[in-house]
């Protein structure tokens, strides 16, 4: 990372301020060790690291986003402190090839960024085995908009039981949580 480079590192920091997120999304969704783990939208890879600790030993995450400098930094992260994890840029709507099926998916706080999540569902649905769970994680409307995504962009949990549902998810729980949030937690 070059020391002009202020857009990534304003991402750095505003993610690292959502790391305390990780253990209780990972909790809901059972991470554990020895799976794979597609983190969608991972941004600078705040909670992709913090996942890759608890895959190991066996596991593996597989980080996906759209902006290269971020797929840069955080393959570069990984690498540095020896954490099984290997970023791709791309989208859940144009998913790439991906080296193994995941066992659980991981979409926070990146709904809300998706110009099509009617095909980003229906994709990642497509490359779910049976046994993987999806766990989402977004800002809630009701919420009182003092973190996090502008009222506005943020997407009702009703609007994404109902994308859920025309995916082909079942959805399994959902609740309230931390910092305006509310999860959903699905299966194929």
């Amino acid at each position: 990372m070059q020391a002009d480079d202020t857009r990534l590192t304003r991402l750095i920091t505003r993610q690292a301020q959502k790391r305390h997120l990780a253990a209780l999304w990972a909790a809901a969704a059972g991470i554990a060790p020895g799976m794979i783990v597609l983190d969608i939208g991972a941004g600078s890879g705040a909670l992709s690291f913090e996942y890759a600790a608890l895959v190991a030993p066996g596991g593996r995450i597989i980080a996906i986003d759209p902006d290269a400098e971020c797929i840069a930094h955080i393959n570069e992260q990984a690498t540095n402190r020896a954490l099984p994890l290997h970023a791709i840029t791309g989208t859940a709507e144009a998913l790439p090839p991906l080296p193994a099926p995941p066992d659980r998916v991981m979409l926070t706080d990146a709904l809300h960024h998706m110009n099509d999540p009617t095909t980003a569902l229906r994709r990642l649905h497509a490359i779910m085995p049976p046994h993987a769970i999806l766990f989402i994680a977004e800002y809630d409307p009701a919420g009182a908009g003092a973190m996090g995504a502008k009222l506005s962009r943020r997407t009702a949990p009703a609007t994404v039981a109902a994308l859920l549902a025309a995916a082909g998810f079942t959805i399994q729980a959902q609740a309230a949580a931390p910092d305006e949030h509310y999860t959903i937690t699905a299966i194929p």
